[in-house]
């Protein structure tokens, strides 16, 4: 059973999107793409997305459920560039080109835990256990070092500036860390390995 998908159109879009009940018919003009593009035996729980760009003929995506928890990301959202689509499935994240979906990749973050639009700063920013990725007009625009042992909670965020805390599990607590929203550079935070 597939939890309840999130849609968050804020950035415009060159494309219409929506949930399909499950598996398509098979149709000669709409192909059926799969994400990833192959798919272990695990992968046969997923959400099928039909996708229709202003330019381009229509397909459909099988998108593989990462994890079946109500603890992770189930979403679909625009992106800050008008012609790519993000699907969040079960934690695992995918972005693909509306036009063309043989564009695509998926996010670092398995599972994503969190997902932030910053409307002002153009990006979509996916929060993981230990590292958080940020996919701007351009694509992919940064993936921090580790931040946390496991586990990270969004504070503040600030024009060019995320505020948040990492776990520590030597310590027994929550560090803070700040994050340069335009480079994906922080200080603060914790990993294991690294002084504090």
């Amino acid at each position: 059973m597939i939890p309840h998908l999130r849609f968050d159109f804020t950035f415009p879009r060159n494309y219409e999107a929506r949930i399909l009940e499950g598996a398509p018919l098979p149709h000669p003009l709409e192909k059926l793409y799969h994400y990833p593009a192959e798919l272990e035996e695990g992968d046969r729980t997923g959400v099928y997305v039909r996708v229709a760009p202003r330019n381009g003929n229509a397909w459909n995506g099988f998108f593989a459920l990462g994890f079946d928890s109500e603890q992770v990301v189930h979403a679909i959202a625009t992106c800050p560039d008008p012609d790519s689509l993000c699907v969040v499935a079960g934690g695992y994240g995918y972005v693909m080109k509306a036009h063309d979906p043989t564009q695509w990749f998926r996010l670092d973050q398995s599972p994503v835990v969190d997902l932030r639009v910053l409307q002002t700063q153009k990006q979509l920013l996916f929060v993981g256990f230990t590292t958080i990725s940020a996919v701007g007009a351009s694509g992919l625009a940064w993936t921090t070092e580790q931040l946390s042992w496991e586990g990270i909670r969004i504070g503040e965020i600030s024009a060019q500036k995320l505020h948040g805390f990492g776990w520590d599990a030597l310590r027994d607590k929550e560090v803070p860390f700040e994050l340069d929203l335009s480079t994906g550079k922080h200080s603060g935070g914790s990993r294991p390995g690294r002084p504090n």
